[in-house]
Parts: structure tokens; C-alpha cells; sequence
């Protein structure tokens, strides 16, 4: 019975993904997406903006207020940076670009359930008219203690 249930375990943590898994956004609806009230009583949930790219590239131009989690980075820190429970929209530089598909895909495998991909990445943030930011963030991100061996 334990071989089973730890067979399953194995399983459960190697979530594989594509690109049907993902859900597009555009900037207009990643806004209502995370202002939208959900659950019970209509509460709202915590949500966060998620930049993969290079820190270099966010100090350059970020969306206001968005989270610095490059991608490399990603599987170590993610659940500690945003947290349980998070919808996190992820965008990249531009419409062609891959790395916002990468890390949506990545934390769907790391098991956050509301990820969604901004369509255009910054640069239909800006067409559209919204807040970006420059420099780096002010505090850096808490990761969890490693464990004693």
C-alpha cells in the first residue's frame, strides 16, 4: 500500500503542461481579472503581475508593481515570492516572445491554479495605456529557510 501511495505521490509533482493548458489575457482583462471578487463572500483574493525575465531587463521597465521572479529562478523561489493561493498574470517584453508561456507553464506545474498569460506582454501593456516602472525593487524577496541535512 505505501509503494502505491507513493507512486502516486511521484506523480502528482511531475504536472505536465503545453500550451492549451494556458489562459491569454489582455491587459484590459488581466485588470478585471484581478480586481474581480471571488469565493463565498466575494472576497478578493491576492493577485500579483509575475516578470520572468532577466532582473536586468525588469530594472529597465516593468509593469508597476509587478513581482521580479526570473524564470531560472522560478521553481526555488516561486511559491515562497507569491504565495499560496495567487492569481498571477505573467508577461513578458512583446508579442513574440516565449518566456511568459515558459513561466506560466512552470508555476501551473508548481501547482498555483490561477495563472494567466498577458497576451502582447509589456508592450501591450503600454499600448494600452497603463503604468510601467523603472529600477529595481525596493525589498528583496524573503525565501524560505533551507532545510538541515
Amino acid at each position: 500500500m505505501s509503494i502505491l501511495l507513493l507512486a502516486l505521490q511521484q506523480n502528482a509533482c511531475d504536472r505536465k503542461t503545453s500550451d492549451k493548458d494556458l489562459v491569454y489575457v489582455t491587459a484590459y482583462d488581466a485588470l478585471r481579472t484581478m480586481n474581480e471578487p471571488t469565493g463565498v463572500f466575494g472576497r478578493r483574493t491576492k493577485s500579483v503581475f509575475c516578470d520572468p525575465r532577466s532582473r536586468e531587463l525588469y530594472a529597465q521597465k516593468h509593469i508597476a508593481g509587478a513581482i521580479s521572479l526570473p524564470f531560472e529562478d522560478m521553481t526555488l523561489e516561486a511559491k515562497g515570492v507569491l504565495g499560496e493561493d495567487t492569481a498571477v498574470v505573467v508577461y513578458d517584453s512583446d508579442y513574440n516572445d516565449v518566456l511568459a508561456k515558459a513561466a506560466s507553464k512552470r508555476l501551473l506545474e508548481l501547482g498555483f491554479s490561477r495563472v494567466y498569460t498577458l497576451e502582447g506582454g509589456l508592450k501591450a501593456w503600454e499600448k494600452a495605456g497603463n503604468d510601467v516602472a523603472t529600477g529595481v525593487p525596493t525589498t528583496a524577496p524573503e525565501l524560505p529557510d533551507a532545510p538541515v541535512r
